[in-house]
């Protein structure tokens, strides 16, 4: 397996095909050949991610964080799996925990609009409107590509709008 092609196939499966669990299974197969591969357990952490939000079910969610953390611990450095952490810690309602993991995320890559989007929602959910707006813009001015996804999200934040399983952040 070339050491590209197993990752585009991965975020394909994920993103393109929207086949996520096939994502998971190729993922494991990676890991089980290489256990030590945190860009395979931070892609894992994503695709987990994604599942946890496409079907509302959170032990996905747990199951991804166990997956960051592991990718962090090979490597503190692997901002795919400190912004996947940050998501998980969203979804799990640790918002405050979250924050800590986007800020050590862009210190690794300060352009990384995931990273951004995800300190955006941490800093909703601890009511930091503010900081959560200036996220947003952030996005934005880093790649313009990503507006809808930041107005979006600003849109969501102005109207108070909260995702049932973060219903106890409400405002």
């Amino acid at each position: 397996m070339a050491e590209k092609n197993w990752q585009q196939e991965a975020w394909d499966l994920i993103y393109k095909q929207k086949d996520i669990k096939t994502a998971i299974e190729y993922l494991d197969n990676v890991i089980e050949q290489h256990p030590q591969n945190d860009e395979a357990l931070a892609i894992k952490a994503n695709a987990l991610n994604q599942l946890a939000s496409d079907t509302k079910t959170w032990d996905f969610s747990r199951e991804a964080l166990k997956c960051a953390e592991k990718a962090i611990e090979i490597n503190p450095r692997n901002d795919t799996a400190l912004f996947n952490k940050a998501w998980s810690l969203c979804d799990l309602g640790n918002p405050k925990q979250a924050l800590e993991c986007t800020i050590k995320a862009l210190e690794v890559n300060p352009k990384n609009i995931y990273t951004w989007y995800n300190k955006a929602w941490a800093h909703y959910l601890l009511h930091e409107i503010e900081k959560a707006l200036e996220c947003c813009n952030k996005i934005i001015e880093i790649d313009p590509h990503f507006t809808d996804l930041a107005e979006d999200l600003k849109s969501r934040i102005e109207t108070r709008e909260f995702p049932e399983h973060l219903a106890q952040f409400k405002i």
